[in-house]
């Protein structure tokens, strides 16, 4: 479902000329040049980037890839509708051979990083190294790589190849692309490792993980953002943009890469202020911002239908709410109390106040893996029974915890703080699961998120957040494959730590599966289990909102991760 509006009533506000925007410092402390004229542009985000390097598990979150997808670049994104779209200004790719399953990859012969140095194969072998799971890198998934035999190709090669031990069906989304599976720095790493970058790659090739220790340690933590940025030197771009400025709080600049082989973008500036959902809509309407993507309400949708110049939409996404018991430290490790919970849970109630005012059509979620807008669905949440838990009982919610001896167990309900749906979906929650008998702990933290925050360190009971992904199937594998261990980053996307080998197994197929067919097949039985096991509750598919001042061309929502950012560079003011 899409709905479009444009608004154009005549106002001083919308005749008021050029934007005026809060000036943002670099990271030195100097002025950042941002300005109130067509060579900027600025959008509104809710939350604060944190890592340049969003192909962690602990940074992967689109707080980082809508930053990141303009600064690290790959043979592919995802494009217009979501697809997956090759990145024909960073290089070619393509099937060889099905048996063995051979893909080749050739970088563009110009592509360097924005300090001068090639991105070559010392960037490919530093990117298998980490998604192929076989070091100690953090990674926020391993399918499909952890197949693939270490690439044949020598530092300074432009061309390497993937060849797999097992078919793979998202071949084509999974080699380095861009956001949370790109190429990272192999010089910058090695370097911050105390090696050569012919040591690295060295180390790489005998397995050596004494020899890489510290690269790793870097890898996994030198590129996290605390009050100011990393030093540049540690940040070379392969994008368009690079980091210029940032304030901490308050906003985050962007500067055309003066190395991109490309074509330049169409706007010399990019412009991120992180501001609240609730306070976007002020900040378009004074002009202090051109773009926000906030996630909808009734109220926010009525404020942007009476703003004056403004253009929007409301339109699907490859983003589910969710909520996900904590398996490792947790009562709900017991399958009966989480029966109570998922009874009690108000997801019809959910959808009807919050959801369908703004998408009238929008029912609960049944599927986790399966987008409502997408073939199959219907048939997974049939062949899975998902739907049986759309209405609340009450009864058989408090039946349950009596016969557990558990009247009054308290429940640490987490989430990220400062966003007013979310806040009014844990208090929906609350009211309904309080009378069955639980007490629900309401624990919004804005640090939720980080790598020390409560969805890390498992801190919650249940935790309530959102997937972005895409259709490709391997983008949530990752998600419920049992950990090797429940420790910080080594969860992966298992957050909950939940294991179950047959679905282990399953998994494996639904990768291994080229048919579409047949791959639906595997995702009901993965679905069956899912909802036997009660391993976490889909609430509803996100609804997205975006708006615009309507002298900014090019903007075009996206429904999977990359977002309204998918085509950032073609953005400009008229």
């Amino acid at each position: 479902m899409r709905i479009t509006g444009k608004i154009t009533k005549a106002t001083a506000v919308a005749a008021a000329g050029a934007l005026v925007l809060s000036a943002c410092s670099t990271s030195d402390g100097g002025d950042s040049g941002a300005s109130a004229d067509s060579t900027t542009i600025t959008l509104a985000w809710d939350q604060e980037y944190d890592s340049f390097n969003n192909t962690t598990a602990g940074a992967n979150s689109s707080k980082n890839a809508i930053i990141n997808h303009q600064l690290t670049s790959g043979f592919w994104y995802y494009g217009e509708g979501g697809a997956v779209t090759p990145n024909t200004e960073f290089g070619t790719y393509e099937l060889v051979s099905d048996d063995p399953q051979i893909v080749e990859y050739s970088i563009h012969p110009d592509a360097v990083w924005s300090d001068g140095e090639d991105i070559d194969c010392a960037d490919a072998l530093l990117w298998w190294a980490q998604q192929s799971g076989r070091f100690a890198f953090s990674s926020n998934g391993t399918a499909g790589t952890e197949d693939t035999l270490l690439p044949d190709c020598e530092i300074g090669d432009k061309d390497f190849a993937l060849e797999y031990e097992v078919p793979f069906s998202d071949w084509n989304s999974n080699g380095p692309g861009n956001g949370n599976n790109t190429l990272m720095p192999a010089h910058v790493v090695a370097d911050q490792g105390g090696l050569t970058v012919e040591e690295l790659v060295a180390a790489i090739r005998d397995e050596d993980h004494d020899a890489l220790a510290e690269s790793v340690e870097f890898f996994n933590e030198g590129w996290t953002v605390s009050g100011a940025l990393p030093d540049p030197a540690l940040t070379p771009s392969s994008g368009p943009y690079q980091l210029a400025g940032y304030e901490a709080g308050q906003s985050l600049t962007l500067e055309p890469n003066e190395s991109w082989w490309g074509e330049a973008p169409a706007t010399t500036n990019i412009v991120v202020r992180w501001i609240a959902s609730d306070e976007q809509t002020q900040a378009l309407e004074n002009r202090e911002i051109n773009i926000m993507r906030p996630q909808p309400t009734v109220d926010l949708i009525n404020q942007i239908e009476a703003l004056a110049g403004v253009e929007y939409q409301v339109y699907d996404e490859y983003i589910y709410e969710h909520l996900d018991f904590n398996f490792d430290s947790s009562p709900f490790e017991d399958y009966d109390l989480r029966e109570a919970f998922a009874e009690c849970v108000p997801r019809q109630l959910i959808v009807d106040n919050l959801i369908k005012p703004v998408q009238p059509d929008a029912e609960t979620m049944d599927v986790r893996n399966i987008a409502p807008f997408d073939p199959g669905y219907a048939e997974a949440v049939a062949a899975s029974g998902g739907d049986q838990w759309a209405e609340v009982d009450l009864d058989r919610s408090r039946e349950l915890l009596e016969e557990l001896d558990m009247v009054g167990q308290e429940v640490r309900l987490g989430f990220i703080g400062g966003n007013p749906r979310r806040q009014q979906t844990a208090e929906l929650i609350k009211d309904s699961c309080d009378q069955a008998g639980f007490d629900v702990q309401i624990n919004g933290e804005d640090t939720f998120f980080d790598t020390d925050g409560g969805l890390s360190q498992n801190t919650y009971d249940v935790a309530m957040y959102a997937w972005s992904g895409s259709a490709q199937v391997s983008s949530w594998n990752s998600t419920f494959r049992s950990p090797e261990e429940c420790t910080g980053e080594a969860k992966g996307n298992n957050n909950g730590c939940y294991s179950n080998d047959e679905l282990d197994g399953l998994l494996s197929d639904v990768l291994q599966e080229a048919d579409s067919d047949a791959q639906l097949e595997i995702i009901n039985e993965i679905e069956t289990i899912l909802w036997d096991d009660l391993v976490t509750i889909p609430l509803f598919s996100h609804p997205g909102t975006a708006a615009w001042s309507d002298n900014v061309e090019n903007v075009v929502p996206n429904p999977a991760q990359t977002d309204i950012v998918w085509n950032v560079w073609d953005w400009s003011v008229r």
